[in-house]
């Protein structure tokens, strides 16, 4: 090795370790070692050519180090040694692995800015060289995303080499999401900041432009533009701080310090639009800096024209409306309020586009950030997408330090308490954070649903703090499906919720007055909650004209008629607009002239063209001009959904994630679809549509079925809720195509598991399809030789109809169950929902009658007494296992409120019944309940206290002991009526509020009113302070109001 490369080289790694064994007989001296990797230079014995060679430095690295450097071998074919140190081998040895580039000669520009001071002709040479470098790699089609001096091999004379290319990117722009600054790629002192994610810009050559800002700001000034402490410092600083200038800093030539600032520009569009641009100005510099030892001010960008077409991303004629959300989001950071924002307009009029504007607020107050969208072929999956967007704030946690992670831990363990499955059920990946969570009980329907939405309230909480406040964004309500909308309305008029804005966007055009959205609306309107509107109108041709000539950089009057073509032609739809122009640089219609530097046009061509003035058939034009093999990946995508993850898109085309970039690259080249972390997105609602539609209609249904044969083919029992979900639909959407009657058999199977996890979170409507699906594949053979299936489904979907409200439905399908049940216990479960139907419609005595019918099917008889048993003793009784008897008790625990509403005696007799067919068959939930409502009576109607409270008690130990939870809050309210009449005030209190804190966990609103109740009487009974009761009451008044339980309030 020569002294020049061992003297720099020793120094660099002076405290480092030393020289270590290559590959085929390289020794490689250490240069730079980083957190992820280590850059070495080697020698091979009698070769005069050094290499460079890149290792991971951790012993046991990361995937996403080892991809960087097999993604920087994938570009070797891209990369010019004139220009960047180029690959030449990917290699193992000695365990490591090992990128092998070719040594261009020079050093690192880190260690040359950390060597010394840099004279103002050296900085230009270096500069120079790098914007050079710089453009050769834009011109190869790559955007390298982490320019840095650490990036940069220099020489004496100025020439510049590129490496570090492990995320760099081969499309023209992305989009970078808002997580965590933690995972981003790249490096937060030198990133642009539309990388991390907060500007509602794209990624694109001139983010490198940014960073090449930096990297010049550093060389003049011998510091960053910034100093930060954290990552979101680095965030902040990057999207609105303004660095102080060179030329103030340290005596910068202004032409030099103005080239430097107009590279930091926050916005893509104010900055240099091409390297070439920078490398003639920089040229000029060093020309006059040479000539004249100074630079005289003279016209910069003068070459700065790009060859590509570049729409501005930043919106127009839409300042107002952006205005407006951020004065909302404001007030519900400061004030803690919660507020609804809802944004209205066309399709593709920007309604996203002006609500991510959020992203830059949100830095400022640590706010959280939170973003689903409803399609439009997937509205029966319930809340799916509210799990889609809380699951982007759990992954965010789960890539934090162990401490963050803890802390979220045990505020989320605090907020769900024992009911965290509920939300695991939903978000799988909670589980990461909270670990495995006990199941729940089983609930009547009512109190389950009310339990779910106190949980997801309370988790929901955890967010929407004064700490972090929360933004929702619901993008696409129209599409929206029952159960979430009845679970918004709920979160945004509870006054528990604080710190929460929740933004809604929809299509006008799809919602009518009818329109369940706008009837919620009214209920909001009525609870006091703000409420924002905000109708976003087409483009007026001003603000039209304004972005045309940001596009070609020329002044308005000169593209007059072209303006006025676009609007007519799209009638002010920014994204027809985009997408129209963009066609017309595709077709050629729209050219950069070079020998002018100007963009040109030919108007009568492109109106003698015939464009259509349909969005959507544009669309479907550009698609066709696409390869067979994208358009047909397109079509897969469409069908599976608006954004699908690649492990899925990998499965159903059997194809690897290296094959699946390569069939969508020309369309995410052109913008068409959005590669992602983890997934594609289609661009926007109308590309997917269009993908659709590519498809011949004769097929589609066959499309559907052979995606849900193979994603139903990879199935595992314990598949999360929304691959269920996403199967279930598949199959429904080719169901026509089922043949094979087993198969139908199997689909009916999956549409029950797909209902009961749809049910389970209270989505009745979306369960009530899936049950609907189930029974429309079985035919009425299948009442004998797949009886149970075929049982389950009716019954499950009666339920849910008799809890939407379709009561007449309901009883056509509960006459079906009893006319086809085989046995007491189905008898008896169909007798239940008839009970419950009859009790909905106020026909108490038809309750009773058919719940009579029901338990003489059983022939239950019951013994005179105890046979001189203590109460006490009961406790030791087994649990009662004969499944008949289990289904008569069912009936009897949903007879006993039936009975105490329309007759008491038969409610006393009842209570005697159930403890009775207890002390001969065994103990189970509803013996709980009967001893607790046998306690109740024996006091007041047979003035035996003492008994009474010995039942009550017996009542609450049988849940102690066999974890009947559905039943504590029933028997916790009986125990504390009870203690009123023998135990001491303050013990009776103590019970009831027991029971309120039980119901409330069951989402049982009726016994947590009951409870309130009794606690309000208890605290007049002990005298304590009127202000006090008062408080008291006026809380529960406020809960009984929340749960519309009049009774409670009256």
């Amino acid at each position: 090795m020569s002294s020049k490369w061992a003297s720099w080289g020793r120094a660099a790694v002076a405290t480092r370790a030393s020289s270590i064994s290559g590959p085929s007989g390289y020794v490689l001296v250490p240069l730079r070692e980083s957190v992820d990797f280590t850059l070495y230079r080697g020698q091979q014995q009698g070769n005069p050519s050094p290499i460079l060679a890149i290792t991971l430095t951790a012993e046991h690295p990361s995937t996403q180090s080892l991809r960087r450097l097999e993604h920087e071998y994938s570009l070797a074919a891209e990369l010019d040694p004139a220009w960047a140190a180029k690959p030449l081998e990917l290699t193992r040895h000695e365990g490591r692995t090992i990128l092998v580039l070719k040594d261009p000669g020079g050093e690192p520009l880190d260690l040359v800015i950390e060597r010394e001071p840099l004279d103002l002709t050296r900085v230009l040479h270096i500069a120079v060289g790098l914007a050079s470098a710089l453009g050769q790699a834009h011109r190869r089609g790559l955007i390298h995303k982490d320019i840095k001096p650490a990036n940069v091999i220099v020489d004496g004379a100025g020439n510049a080499w590129l490496t570090g290319f492990g995320i760099a990117s081969r499309l023209p722009h992305e989009r970078q999401s808002p997580v965590p600054m933690e995972i981003i790629a790249g490096t937060l002192a030198y990133m642009a900041p539309e990388q991390t994610g907060r500007m509602n810009r794209s990624i694109d050559t001139r983010s490198d432009l940014y960073s090449l800002g930096v990297t010049l700001y550093q060389m003049l000034t011998g510091a960053l533009p910034f100093q930060a402490a954290d990552p979101l410092e680095w965030v902040h600083c990057h999207i609105a701080r303004q660095p102080i200038a060179p030329a103030v800093r340290h005596a910068v030539p202004e032409p030099l310090s103005v080239i430097t600032m107009k590279l930091l520009a926050k916005n893509a569009e104010e900055r240099y639009q091409t390297a070439f641009g920078v490398e003639a100005d920089l040229r000029q510099c060093l020309k006059q800096w040479k000539s004249h030892g100074r630079i005289d001010p003279f016209p910069l960008s003068a070459h700065d024209s790009s060859e590509r077409l570049l729409i501005p991303e930043k919106l127009y004629g839409r300042e107002r409306e952006v205005e407006t959300l951020l004065a909302a989001f404001d007030r519900v950071a400061t004030q803690g309020t919660r507020e609804l924002v809802l944004v209205s307009g066309s399709s593709g009029v920007g309604k996203s586009s002006v609500v991510n504007e959020l992203h830059k607020a949100l830095v400022l107050q640590h706010g959280l950030f939170a973003s689903g969208k409803f399609d439009q072929y997937k509205r029966d999956i319930p809340y799916a997408t509210l799990a889609q967007a809380f699951q982007s704030l759990v992954r965010q946690i789960l890539v934090r330090s162990e401490a963050e992670v803890d802390h979220w831990r045990q505020s989320l363990q605090e907020a769900l308490g024992p009911n965290g499955q509920l939300i695991v059920n939903l978000i799988p990946q909670v589980e990461f954070i909270i670990g495995k969570q006990p199941a729940v009980p089983d609930l009547p329907p009512q109190d389950a649903q009310n339990r779910f939405r106190l949980v997801f309230r309370r988790f929901l909480g955890a967010f929407a703090r004064k700490e972090h406040p929360l933004a929702l964004f619901l993008d696409d309500l129209q599409w929206l499906d029952a159960a979430t909308l009845e679970l918004l309305e709920h979160l945004i008029t509870d006054p528990d919720v604080r710190y929460l804005m929740l933004v809604g966007a929809y299509r006008d055009s799809e919602v009518s007055a009818s329109h369940a959205l706008l009837r919620m609306l009214e209920v909001i309107h009525k609870a006091e909650t703000r409420v924002q509107e905000i109708v976003l109108a087409p483009l007026e041709c001003d603000d039209v004209g304004a972005l045309v000539a940001d596009a070609l950089h020329c002044e308005r009057v000169s593209a007059s008629p072209l303006v006025k073509l676009v609007h007519e032609k799209t009638g002010g739809n920014p994204f027809f607009a985009i997408q129209f122009f963009t066609a017309l640089a595709e077709e050629g219609l729209l050219r950069f002239d070079r020998d002018a530097a100007a963009w040109i046009w030919d108007l009568a061509r492109i109106a003698a063209k015939g464009y259509t003035d349909n969005v959507v058939d544009l669309m479907v034009g550009k698609l066709k001009r696409l390869s067979n093999r994208t358009q047909d990946a397109l079509q897969r995508l469409a069908c599976l959904g608006n954004v699908v993850e690649i492990a899925t898109l990998s499965l159903v085309f059997g194809e690897s994630e290296d094959e699946i970039d390569t069939s969508f690259l020309d369309a995410a080249r052109t913008g068409l679809i959005l590669r992602l972390e983890s997934s594609y997105a289609f661009l926007h609602d109308r590309i997917q549509e269009a993908a659709y539609i590519l498809i011949p209609e004769g097929a589609r249904t066959e499309a559907h079925l052979r995606i849900g044969r193979v994603l139903l083919a990879s199935m595992t029992s314990d598949c999360p809720a929304e691959r269920l979900f996403n199967i279930a639909n598949q199959l429904n959407r080719g169901a026509e195509r089922l043949i094979d009657r087993d198969e139908k058999v199997q689909v009916a199977t999956i549409n029950l598991r797909a209902g009961r996890k749809a049910k389970a979170s209270a989505a009745y409507a979306s369960a009530s399809a899936y049950f609907a699906a189930g029974m429309a594949l079985l035919d009425q053979q299948a009442w004998s030789d797949q009886h149970e299936l075929t049982f389950r489904l009716w019954l499950e979907r009666a339920e849910c109809e008799l809890l939407s409200g379709d009561f007449v439905k309901a009883e056509q399908l509960l006459g079906e169950l009893l006319q086809h049940g085989a046995s007491n216990v189905e008898f008896a479960d169909a007798s239940c929902l008839k009970m419950q139907l009859h009790v909905l419609k106020g026909e108490f005595p038809r309750a009773v009658d058919s719940a009579l019918t029901c338990l003489r099917r059983f022939g239950i008889e019951q013994p005179a007494h105890l046979a001189g048993r203590p109460s006490e003793s009961l406790i030791d009784l087994p649990l009662m296992s004969d499944p008949e008897l289990l289904a008569a008790m069912r009936v009897y625990a949903v007879l006993v409120p039936v009975a105490a509403l329309s007759d008491f005696q038969s409610f006393c007799l009842l209570a005697c019944r159930i403890v009775n067919v207890s002390i001969q068959h065994g103990m189970c939930g509803a013996s709980a309940n009967g001893c607790s409502v046998l306690g109740v009576l024996l006091g007041p109607v047979f003035h035996r206290h003492g008994e009474g409270y010995r039942f009550a008690k017996l009542a609450c130990d049988l849940v102690d002991k066999h974890g009947f939870i559905a039943y504590q809050a029933t028997v916790e309210n009986s125990m504390g009526t009870v203690a009123f009449w023998t135990q001491p005030i303050a013990s009776a209190i103590d019970f009831t509020r027991a029971t309120s804190r039980a119901a409330i966990e069951m989402g049982d609103s009726a016994y947590a009113c009951f409870g309130m109740f009794q606690t309000v009487n208890g605290l007049l009974l002990r005298n304590d302070p009127l202000d006090a009761v008062w408080r008291e009451s006026e809380a529960a008044i406020g809960f009984a109001r929340e749960a519309k339980f009049g009774d409670a309030e009256g």
